[in-house]
């Protein structure tokens, strides 16, 4: 029996340094309690129907994604996929402006979902996202 691994890729391959991106185009995530209450204690809040916003700038050189999804939002198959589908906005909408100087990279994100998110359109979701994002940036 042969088993192969997959050579691990060099730094540069893994992340983009430029925009803070992992290798699947994400912003870096923000793990540990504590940075979650440090960006809800000194970060602004913007708020859709869908989900709150809590956006602090941090100075740094990186993007950073926490993402909140409670159990009143569904079972766990419900917020998985309200996960999934955050990421995935957030992935488009950062990559597709990757080269706009007015998007300053040292911010940390987090989005906290409500009730109505997981009934939903992908195409509603995305819209308010934008809006809110481009609205916060000054675009």
């Amino acid at each position: 029996m042969v088993i192969r691994v997959k050579p691990r890729l060099p730094p540069e391959k893994i992340h983009h340094p430029e925009t803070s991106m992992n290798r699947n185009g994400l912003p870096e995530s923000i793990r540990n309690s504590r940075e979650f209450r440090l960006v809800y204690e000194r970060g602004q809040r913007y708020s859709t129907p869908y989900f709150n916003i809590f956006l602090l700038r941090t100075g740094s050189s990186e993007i950073r994604l926490g993402l909140t999804i409670t159990r009143k939002t569904g079972v766990a198959v419900v917020r998985n996929r309200c996960k999934r589908r955050l990421r995935e906005i957030v992935r488009h909408y950062f990559n597709e402006r990757r080269a706009d100087a007015r998007i300053d990279p040292g911010m940390d994100l987090v989005i906290n979902a409500r009730a109505p998110l997981p009934n939903a359109e992908y195409r509603q979701v995305d819209e308010a996202f934008r809006k809110l994002m481009d609205k916060v940036l000054g675009k």
